[in-house]
């Protein structure tokens, strides 16, 4: 690979020149600033001292004394002789306001002397990086040089179109309806396009998958209240007419399997929006533990069967949409009921443990199997009879309340034992603020 040391060298080195020219300059023009404002400063003190405003048009003025550099072989001697402690410049440069004279020799002797040394120490300091400037910028530009060298080592080199002409026939021979089907170029110079096109592939095939399993699923949900309602309106044609019990039991029917599909398509409806980034979140601080007392007293009112229990003081706070939230804890509140023995306990929840917030539905009911619990969440699962379509459920409320938690940043635990009930927990970062409530024991 042919190198370009001698370039980037140049290159760097007049960058570091031109970057110390510049420190340089701002070194020098400092240093006459610092000692025009510190002049300055102890000319209006002295003024001041004595009374006088220098700002009220007082004539004012510095002059040197008439014997002052008349000898500078003298000077330099006394230059010396005041440097070993000895007050030998007095009246050299006088400062005049008004009547007011003051003698400024000693201040302008140390502040040229204490600039001069930090200005010396500064030029020192820049000399020495004069020397390292240009290995410094070298360093900064490797990244640059080493691109120009690929870039120059490649552009060497013939261009094979034999290669591309092996990917385009490669690309020809897919079969788009094989699952297994993969990319085979047999070139160690594609081989990394080769893999991120089968990695593209096999994610689009489990895309592909996912998408016809969600419309069988959702076809066969959506064919049994169809059949139902079909199966009662040919009833209802036949006998409905003239029996009375047959039409209203036709009507009860009907308006059940009709619910339940609408319920069904809304559902299918909320994930197909959520899948495609459409559905909104409305993010404030919110109380949890409020969320899941809302959730009590409705889930009270309308079911007589289980005696609910609450525990959560509060406040819980979180940042999420509350409606979001509350349907989720709705969700985790109607499979107890539903998967639970009448006149059983269910127990709502909510709490804070250490930097999360918690919210809990826990049941006496049938439990989760162990096998199937990695797959309750999954849409349109059901892990067997006892929470299956018998019970009133689609298999798509614990899918929709993982979406609702992952959105907000949160998980799900769950410890389920057959025949002895389920423990649903929510768990969301928790906010600042006051809270209450303590963890459930066990």
């Amino acid at each position: 690979m042919k190198t370009t040391p001698g370039r980037t060298t140049s290159i760097a080195r007049r960058i570091g020149w031109s970057l110390h020219w510049k420190k340089l300059w701002r070194i020098l023009f400092q240093s006459l600033v610092l000692f025009a404002v510190a002049v300055a400063a102890w000319c209006f003190a002295t003024a001041q001292a004595a009374g006088v405003s220098l700002t009220a048009g007082a004539e004012w003025y510095i002059q040197p004394a008439d014997r002052a550099f008349a000898d500078l072989h003298a000077f330099a001697h006394s230059v010396i002789r005041q440097l070993q402690g000895e007050d030998v410049l007095t009246g050299i440069v006088v400062f005049q306001v008004g009547k007011t004279t003051a003698d400024m020799s000693v201040f302008l002797f140390w502040l040229s002397f204490c600039l001069v040394c930090l200005t010396g120490a500064r030029l020192l300091l820049w000399t020495l990086g004069c020397f390292r400037a240009t290995a410094r910028i070298r360093r900064y530009l490797k990244p640059i040089d080493d691109i120009a060298q690929v870039t120059e080592s490649i552009s060497s080199h013939g261009f094979d179109e034999s290669k591309f002409h092996s990917l385009e026939e490669a690309i020809d021979h897919l079969n788009g309806a094989s699952p297994d089907e993969q990319l085979h170029i047999g070139d160690d110079d594609l081989s990394g396009l080769e893999t991120a096109v089968n990695n593209l592939i096999a994610r689009m095939h489990a895309g592909y998958r996912q998408q016809v399993r969600f419309v069988d699923d959702a076809s066969h949900e959506l064919r049994t209240p169809i059949a139902v309602i079909q199966g009662y309106a040919d009833m209802l044609d036949r006998w409905g007419k003239t029996d009375e019990k047959v039409l209203n039991e036709s009507i009860r029917a009907i308006q059940t399997e009709t619910e339940h599909m609408k319920t069904l398509v809304e559902q299918l409806l909320f994930l197909a929006r959520g899948d495609a980034g459409r559905q909104e979140l409305k993010m404030t601080d919110m109380d949890l533990a409020a969320t899941v007392r809302e959730v009590f007293e409705e889930s009270r009112m309308i079911d007589g069967d289980h005696r609910y229990v609450l525990d959560a003081a509060g406040p819980v706070i979180v940042r999420g949409d509350a409606a979001m939230l509350k349907q989720a804890v709705r969700i985790l509140a109607d499979n107890a009921r539903k998967y639970s023995p009448a006149d059983t306990r269910i127990t709502l929840r909510a709490y804070r443990e250490g930097d999360r917030a918690c919210a809990q539905v826990q049941d006496n009911g049938a439990g989760v199997a162990e096998k199937d619990a990695p797959h309750i969440f999954d849409r349109f699962y059901r892990a067997d009879a006892a929470r299956s379509g018998d019970a009133g459920g689609s298999g798509l409320g614990l899918a929709i309340a993982r979406w609702i938690v992952t959105r907000h940043g949160g998980s799900f635990t769950l410890r389920s034992y057959e025949g002895v009930g389920s423990r649903f927990t929510i768990l969301l970062p928790a906010r600042d603020g006051p809270a209450a409530g303590s963890p459930p024991p066990g």
